[in-house]
């Protein structure tokens, strides 16, 4: 995913040391400064998100998720899960380098799970609306390419969190 920030020129500095950019095959951060007046001649096909923010105030937060897989504790960076899907009992948590089958209820594992950025659109599945590439009717498309199915007794949830996530995080595109 590469991500395009824009923001006032005398809080890049500062932003960029408080989120470092990662650059690995999955999230790369470019800031820009708004007073260049390079978003309108920026190349929009380059990047997956743009986020505008006058203000500086972007938290691309670095929280942790543990879960017990093959007998051990792993923690993953919530920003690396896509989603979370469960069947029978057992969840899989999909994430950018793969999936885990894990042996825990999914309502357990929604409240490990920060409440502005994942939501439950149904029985079976927690998405990260981070990671929402489309929304068409009651169709969510991740980025991965998976389609998932927003329930139609969850469905004005999930669109008053989506569209609150959206205003929250200044991302336009």
């Amino acid at each position: 995913m590469r991500i395009a920030i824009f923001t006032n020129e005398e809080q890049t500095p500062e932003l960029k040391k408080a989120c470092p950019c990662r650059q690995n095959n999955r999230l790369q951060i470019d800031y820009f400064s708004i007073k260049e007046g390079r978003l309108f001649t920026l190349e929009r096909a380059l990047y997956d998100m743009i986020v505008i923010s006058p203000k500086g105030n972007i938290t691309l937060f670095q929280a942790k998720y543990s879960v017990y897989f093959n007998g051990q504790y792993c923690v993953l960076d919530i920003t690396d899960i896509l989603y979370l899907e469960s069947y029978y009992r057992k969840t899989s948590v999909v994430a950018g380098s793969g999936s885990m089958r894990i042996r825990a209820r999914l309502d357990e594992e929604e409240e490990k799970l920060p409440k502005d950025r994942f939501v439950r659109i149904n029985r079976h599945n927690i998405i990260n609306m981070q990671y929402v590439r489309s929304v068409k009717g009651e169709a969510v498309e991740m980025l991965n390419g998976e389609v998932l199915y927003v329930n139609s007794g969850r469905r004005k949830k999930f669109e008053k969190s989506y569209r609150d996530f959206l205003k929250e995080n200044c991302i336009t595109l």
